[in-house]
């Protein structure tokens, strides 16, 4: 790998999807699919993004080629910004940059032999002499592991390796520089996702190529990557060295990923950091920290005496009021056998809807600080009778977060930059936002 000079440059990047209604398209919202991204791929290096599915990575890779517009910042390529490019200019850049598409079946088309799919792109880019055209491919298919006659076969008569390696053929026809793969081997049998990425490693050596690897397959990032960098919700959290990143992960989240990883090592077994909950929506993300809402990690005020476990469940609860719970959500949970036959209000025992709280989030009694226990009674006394505003903003005033009120930045350590309050210093020693110091006298004031 050639650490020179930088073929890929990627700053703050951004591809945000309006949601509109009504036969004006009025725009109520935006996806935010990629979110400020900022990487680079040097000449020669092999750049992974990992990440859940819906996390963006797919997104961010076809808004680097342009098949999707940026909503913001910029992507220089050799030094120049694609972003600014001209149909002509973005012509020419494609014949430089060049996607490698996840299903070979639905890239390929069935009515085009494979000799016509891979001439394509040299005819759109000038290239019309057939003889020639047809060398080219001839050599380039037994450069991929099949034979020269495959040319006039069509894509029906062959494998999904032997298709996934014909998709490769077509991606390094013209002879690009940087190669996009899109889970190049997802679709792929196991046995046969070893032989595509060993070829790729080859191809890479032989023509110099870059590669961007998108994946949600750590092992295949670990196999033949350089550099990782790790998305999550349309954000990098982690971005580094693929063998520091694996063997130390500094974000949780990472952390969480690597721990998923299929081990033959017995030491390693029982190591999983588990998840809780399903990727927040990209149209209304979480505020702060993006991961705070599932993190086993997440940073309670200096004050409190509390272990991890427990003040994630007590986040995870107020993270349920905060959400818009409602009177007849909370009595399902508190009455479930009573539920369908209920008929209008209902009063709720504040004793009940206390062992119901405690019970689904496996809460303590009483909880090991003094004051964060003051504050789950408080809470639901205001829930029993059905005051949720008031349990809202004491929850808000008196369980503050930094990872919930505060952004991240991308912190440079040790050879690697992390989005996280736990690396950087300066965040996690920052004063808290100003709260009551008796829950008594919030319920006071709000009353």
């Amino acid at each position: 790998m050639s650490e020179d000079r930088s073929l890929l440059e990627v700053d703050s990047l951004e591809k945000h999807f309006p949601m509109t209604r009504g036969v004006l398209n009025d725009e109520i919202g935006r996806v935010q699919a990629v979110d400020g991204i900022s990487f680079e791929i040097a000449e020669g290096e092999t750049f992974g993004i990992v990440g859940e599915s819906g996390c963006g990575k797919s997104t961010a890779a076809r808004t680097i080629l342009r098949l999707e517009e940026p909503t913001g910042g910029t992507v220089r390529f050799d030094g120049r910004d694609v972003t600014g490019y001209d149909r002509a200019e973005l012509k020419r850049f494609r014949r430089e940059a060049q996607l490698l598409f996840q299903d070979p079946d639905s890239s390929l088309d069935p009515r085009m032999s494979v000799g016509e799919s891979l001439a394509e792109p040299l005819i759109v880019h000038g290239m019309k002499d057939r003889e020639r055209r047809r060398s080219i491919i001839e050599s380039l298919l037994a450069r991929v592991g099949l034979q020269a006659d495959d040319i006039d076969r069509y894509p029906h008569e062959f494998s999904g390796g032997q298709k996934q390696r014909i998709g490769l053929a077509r991606a390094l026809v013209l002879n690009p520089r940087l190669l996009v793969a899109d889970e190049p081997v997802s679709a792929l049998d196991v046995s046969v996702q070893a032989e595509i990425l060993e070829l790729m490693a080859d191809l890479q050596e032989e023509f110099g190529l870059s590669i961007l690897l998108i994946s949600h397959n750590l092992g295949v990032v670990r196999h033949i990557c350089d550099r990782v960098g790790v998305m999550y919700l349309g954000k990098l959290v982690e971005v580094g060295p693929a063998a520091d990143l694996f063997s130390n992960p500094k974000h949780p989240y990472t952390s969480a990923l690597v721990s998923a990883i299929p081990s033959a090592d017995p030491s390693q077994r029982g190591r999983r950091v588990g998840l809780e909950g399903d990727v927040p929506d990209p149209a209304n993300p979480p505020s702060g920290c993006r991961f705070h809402t599932r993190c086993p990690e997440v940073i309670p005020p200096n004050e409190y005496d509390i272990e991890q476990e427990t003040w994630r469940a007590i986040l995870d609860f107020k993270q349920r009021i905060e959400s818009g719970m409602t009177t007849d959500e909370l009595f399902e949970l508190v009455y479930p056998a009573l539920a369908e036959e209920r008929e209008g209000p209902c009063q709720l025992l504040e004793a009940d809807v206390d062992d119901a709280l405690r019970s689904e989030y496996e809460l303590d009694v009483p909880l090991e600080d003094e004051r964060i226990e003051s504050v789950f009674a408080s809470t639901v006394e205001r829930l029993a009778v059905g005051d949720f505003a008031a349990a809202r903003k004491l929850l808000d005033a008196e369980l503050p977060t930094i990872c919930q009120h505060s952004s991240p930045d991308l912190v440079a350590e040790n050879g690697r930059r992390v989005s996280c309050h736990l690396i950087d210093e300066r965040t996690v020693s920052e004063d808290p936002p100003a709260r009551a110091s008796d829950p008594v006298q919030v319920d006071e004031a709000n009353e």
